[in-house]
């Protein structure tokens, strides 16, 4: 593999690795922000004397959460088999 190319392939392998951490990031403030709402949800339960309501609608928050962590993870399963196939067809051909 020429000079250039390997240049080229560490910047995107370490722009990869940037990525990854500014999605850690991400998650932890969206951690925080479904936090910080669902306990005003709660609060607004509580006031209109409804716990009931509050009950259905973490049901229904529990639900679209679940469903989107599942689609991500699936994305991010998939993205990390197709960048370790590209890598290895990279290093196939480098060899060859």
């Amino acid at each position: 593999m020429s000079d250039q190319m390997e240049t080229i392939l560490r910047r995107s392998l370490d722009e990869v690795d940037r990525a990854r951490k500014w999605q850690w990031v991400f998650l932890v403030s969206s951690f925080c922000t479904l936090v910080f709402w669902l306990v005003s949800i709660a609060d607004t339960a509580r006031r209109i004397g409804e716990p009931r309501l509050f009950g259905q609608i973490m049901v229904s928050v529990f639900v679209s959460m679940l469903t989107n962590v599942l689609v991500v993870l699936g994305l991010g399963i998939f993205i990390t088999r197709m960048t370790k196939r590209i890598l290895k067809a990279i290093e196939l051909i480098a060899k060859g």
